[in-house]
């Protein structure tokens, strides 16, 4: 029988003991090759994940030590590793990027606190809609929020921390405001122990004093201090210690000119560090609720809002360039790393009307001729704190200290 030619395709008797030893060598380094490229792209995602962040040094610095932070825009910001710090995306958190859909900051302080959350970072490089009212898109564009205040602002994101809870409510908040009258009429100052707990609460603060006349600041000071109480008392005194010293151009006795103006108690508030230079930035993150801010190795310098837009005629970094020359600086101090730039947002805690101009509303146990509280209603409200009063001559508390 004549035998046909294998098939060139084929695999003929006795091929397959000389043809399976290169098949099990081509498999082998067919993995071999697909382990190394497993390998190399696991190097690689994980070299991706784990580099830092361009630009993100300090950022990441000023994350540490937080706790748990919620994430919103990016996942490259998840690249950063702040020590003491778990960076995680706000997905993670369902009630807090519900809040952030919504307009309820009450809500969303409620969310953080459930979530043991410590912070919100936030990313700076996200398209915005300047007219969205939802609060997520507040942060992005860097705006203030009532139960979160800026930490620090960069390009990249900016983080925001909780506030502390300063509200002064009332009958507090009209006491407070009275209080302040009394002192810058003459009264002496009370005691710090006789003001109600909430008022006496330890926290670094800045309280300001303004007198104003027709809706016009005539006068003010501020003052820092460890309680609203003692940065109150400090701003009170200083006010009527720099009209005296003004009285003549001031148009006479702060006696005289006080029955006509309202005496407004502010909550000096950083609302973040400026983390860039840049003109462009500057004026991006300034919002009408802002004032600049500066300070160099402790004496701190501030235009308030309203002279902040006035100033700058709504350039924020030309504001700052009056600030500097209002404070004897050199032009190029915006440069300089020393000068720390910060926002500063002016929250008002309490107003005593103009007793001349508005009848005051009445507080338990009367009201004395002038305006001011009568001895029974401080009693009640304050624990006879204008009884408990320090001498004429005492220093300003040394928790304070005195600015314009």
């Amino acid at each position: 029988m004549t035998q046909l030619p294998c098939d060139p395709g084929s695999v003929g008797p006795g091929d397959h003991d000389r043809l399976e030893p290169r098949a099990v060598q081509s498999s082998s380094t067919r993995s071999v090759l697909f382990g190394l490229l497993a390998l190399t792209v696991a190097a690689v995602i994980y070299a991706v994940v784990r580099a830092p962040l361009a630009g993100s040094d300090e950022l990441s610095h000023r994350l540490e030590n937080l706790g748990i932070v919620a994430v919103v825009g990016d996942s490259s910001l998840l690249a950063m590793h702040p020590e003491g710090t778990e960076l995680r995306d706000v997905s993670a958190f369902p009630s807090i990027a519900q809040a952030l859909e919504g307009s309820d900051e009450e809500a969303l302080a409620a969310a953080l606190g459930e979530a043991h959350v410590g912070g919100i970072l936030v990313d700076g490089r996200t398209p915005f809609d300047p007219g969205d009212d939802r609060l997520g898109a507040h942060l992005r564009r860097y705006a203030p929020l009532e139960v979160l205040g800026g930490s620090y602002l960069s390009p990249i994101a900016a983080l925001y921390l909780p506030r502390l809870e300063l509200v002064i409510r009332p009958p507090l908040d009209e006491a407070l405001a009275h209080v302040a009258r009394a002192i810058v009429e003459g009264a002496r100052p009370p005691a710090v122990r006789s003001f109600p707990e909430p008022l006496r609460r330890i926290r670094s603060v800045e309280v300001m004093v303004m007198l104003e006349e027709n809706h016009r600041p005539r006068l003010w000071r501020s003052a820092r201090g460890s309680s609203i109480a003692r940065a109150l008392l400090t701003a009170a005194v200083v006010a009527r210690q720099r009209w005296g010293e003004r009285e003549a151009a001031m148009g006479g006795p702060i006696e005289r000119a006080l029955p006509t103006m309202d005496v407004v108690v502010y909550l000096l508030d950083e609302d973040g560090t400026l983390g860039s230079r840049n003109p462009a930035f500057i004026d991006r993150v300034f919002t009408p609720d802002h004032g600049v801010a500066f300070d160099e190795h402790g004496p701190w310098h501030y235009l308030l809002p309203d002279a902040t837009a006035e100033r700058g005629e709504g350039s924020a970094l030309q504001a700052y360039h009056a600030l500097f020359s209002d404070s004897d600086m050199s032009p190029d101090s915006l440069s300089n790393p020393n000068v720390r730039l910060y926002r500063m947002l002016a929250r008002e805690l309490a107003r005593s009307d103009a007793p001349g101009r508005a009848r005051l509303a009445p507080l338990p146990g009367g009201t004395l001729p002038s305006g001011l509280p009568g001895r029974e209603a401080l009693d009640a409200l304050f624990d006879d704190v204008l009884h408990d009063t320090v001498p004429h001559d005492a220093a300003p508390d040394e928790g304070a200290a005195a600015h314009d």
